[in-house]
This record gives structure tokens, C-alpha cells and sequence, in this order.
């Protein structure tokens, strides 16, 4: 069995390049990042700078215990990693081997199923719904009696919708292995899951620093799960793959998450006037509970997203053999930018 390979778009530094453009002139549109600065940062980083030439200590107990009180549990459920991204990769690892499966509704983030397929597991996609993308829980009910790892994204990305919580005890409840919740998108539907997880040894909950703390280039994620789990995960986790000026940036913002949450209202907010603007264009726009919007754009989706990152506004796009092949996907960034990319669809769009 061969794994798919994830695609990157291209650097920003790559397509200014290309374009012939300013590369502060090149806005991500298609990574779900913040557009807020990280200027409270620098005071952090400037005294870490002398001690570089050590690695850091690879209990990373501190940035556990911060996330520990960020969540509302103890250390010794919390796993550290290099972003969500390798928390999924932890888990596939502990979990994943030759004549197991994996199971999720899709679409949905498509490291799921490379890191199913990495482990030489069957990976068992259930198409959502209809137009409207509707959750396929009895389908991926049944796919949870006979898997070893269901992986639910809630909310969903790339669609943008927050599933039931009964859809999710329902999944819960079905699993024949552990269900894993990818909550990288948590602050923005306000959701605290160490209850669950209280409730549900087979439960893994995966946070990131990446969307609503606006930290991606830190590569800081965490999971919460039972103590017995974690110690699982632990036991295939790197020593040393955060670090130490990561590992200690995204210790401060977990202990002070008022800066976070300030600006998690002002993209809510942005993303409704964001929304209104794309659907005065013609756009079918799905609603969103993330700092995303999945809009349906028809079968010009491809040359478009090019005409837009000539202008230097890249966005995301879909495999043309796929549900999603008619749709781009937009990050909310910032007014201005927002503004930027109505102004360029307007132009652009047939």
C-alpha cells in the first residue's frame, strides 16, 4: 500500500518570484493562519537566545503543565508535539499496523488518512451527504465497530461545520478502538473536551497553538487523553522535536489566553462580514464555525485560485477528481485583506 503524499502550495518567497510581485504583497489565504502579529513575542525569544547551543528538555514538563491548566486537567494526560500534525503522526504509530483500520467522514484533513496508509492500515473514507456536505454518522457508526482509530475533526476542516455532540457520544459509544476529536479549531466554537475525555478511556482530544493562538510557525500541539494513552504515546514520541523558544512562547500564551480569545471575537466577526461579501458575489458560502470559509465556486475553481495568486492571494484548492473540486477555500484574515480578495473575485470571477 502506498501513502498519498500531502501538497503544499507553494512559498510565499516562491510565488512573489514567479509573479513578479512584493512578497509582503503575497497573502495566505489557504492555510488557516492568523493575520495577527506576534509583537508581545520578541521579550520571550531575546534572553533564550544565549542558551541555543542546549537542547531542550524533553519531559517538556512546563509547556504540559500549561496546557494542562489551559484544558482544565493534570500534566500526566497531556502529550506534547510538534503541532497537531504530529500528534496525528504519534497516534497512528501506537495505534496503526498491517490489517488494522482507520476510519473518518470525508472530505476532511487529509493527514488522517496518509498517516493511516504510512502504517500499511486500510483507511476507511465515508463521503459525507449531499450538497450539504450532512454527517454520515450511521455509515461511519458501523466503520467505528471494526476500527482501531476513528478520526473526527470537529470542527470539520475543510467543510467548516461542528458536528452534534450526540452524533460524537454516538461515534464514541460505536468505537471498537480509540476515537481520536482533531480540535484544532476548538476556541472558536468555545469547546472543552476533558469532560469527555473523563468520561471515555478510548477518547484522544488533539489542540494546536497554530489557529486561534496565531502561533503556526511555532509547530506547538498537544493532546489530552487518558493517562494511559498518553504514556502510549509518549513512549513513540521524539525526545526533542519542539523547540526549546517554541516550547516556551507557547507556555506564556497558554497561561495567558485573554490575548487569544480578544482576537478569536474579531475574526467571528470579520468572518460575517467576510461571508456577506462572497455571497454578494454569486458564491454559495458553507457555514463556517472556524476561522475558514469553504465557498462553492463552479468549474472555473482551478483558474481562478491562479488569476488570484498572480495577485498574490493564494487560496486553497481541491483535487479535481474530488467533492470539492468546484470549491476554494478562504481564510479570514484581516479587513483590508478580506477586502483585497472581494475586490480581486470581482475581477476575476466569470
Amino acid at each position: 500500500m502506498t501513502a498519498p503524499k500531502y501538497k503544499w502550495q507553494p512559498s510565499s518567497a516562491d510565488i512573489a518570484a514567479h509573479y513578479g510581485i512584493p512578497v509582503d504583497r503575497v497573502v495566505r489565504f489557504d492555510q488557516n493562519t492568523s493575520p495577527f502579529s506576534t509583537d508581545w513575542a520578541p521579550a520571550i525569544v531575546v534572553p533564550m537566545a544565549r542558551t541555543l547551543n542546549e537542547y531542550p528538555a524533553a519531559s517538556y514538563l512546563p509547556l504540559r503543565e500549561a496546557a494542562a491548566t489551559y484544558l482544565g486537567t493534570t500534566a500526566e494526560h497531556v502529550v506534547p508535539g510538534a503541532g497537531v500534525d504530529e500528534i496525528i503522526l504519534l497516534i497512528a504509530k501506537a495505534y496503526l499496523a498491517p490489517g488494522k483500520r482507520a476510519s473518518a467522514a470525508v472530505p476532511t484533513y487529509p493527514l488522517y488518512e496518509i498517516a493511516t496508509k504510512q502504517h500499511n492500515a486500510e483507511f476507511l473514507g465515508i463521503e459525507r451527504i449531499g450538497p450539504k456536505f450532512e454527517f454520515p454518522l450511521e455509515s461511519l457508526g458501523e466503520a467505528a465497530e471494526t476500527s482501531e482509530v476513528t478520526w473526527l475533526c470537529v470542527p470539520n476542516n475543510p467543510i467548516g461545520d461542528r458536528i452534534d455532540d450526540r452524533w460524537i457520544n454516538a461515534i464514541i459509544a460505536a468505537a471498537k478502538g480509540i476515537v481520536v476529536i482533531d480540535a484544532a479549531y476548538a476556541e472558536f466554537t468555545r469547546d472543552r473536551w476533558v469532560s469527555l475525555v473523563n468520561q471515555h478511556p478510548n477518547l484522544i482530544v488533539c489542540h494546536t497553538m497554530s489557529k486561534a493562538f496565531g502561533l503556526a510557525g511555532l509547530r506547538v500541539g498537544f493532546s489530552v487523553s487518558s493517562a494511559s494513552i498518553a504514556e502510549r504515546l509518549d513512549a513513540v514520541r521524539p525526545p526533542g522535536s519542539i523547540s526549546s523558544m517554541s516550547a516556551e512562547i507557547a507556555t506564556t500564551a497558554l497561561y495567558e489566553p485573554q490575548r487569544m480569545e480578544r482576537r478569536v471575537v474579531r475574526l467571528i466577526k470579520e468572518r460575517g462580514r467576510l461571508a456577506q461579501g462572497l455571497t454578494k458575489l454569486g458564491l454559495r458560502v458553507v457555514p463556517s464555525s472556524t476561522n475558514f470559509l469553504l465557498c462553492e465556486v463552479g468549474p472555473s475553481a482551478h483558474s481562478l485560485a491562479e488569476q488570484l495568486m498572480a495577485d498574490g492571494l493564494v487560496v486553497r484548492t481541491f483535487p479535481t477528481d474530488g467533492l470539492l473540486a468546484d470549491f476554494l477555500r478562504f481564510t479570514v484574515r484581516a479587513p483590508h485583506e478580506n477586502d483585497r480578495l472581494i475586490d480581486a473575485l470581482w475581477r476575476h470571477l466569470p
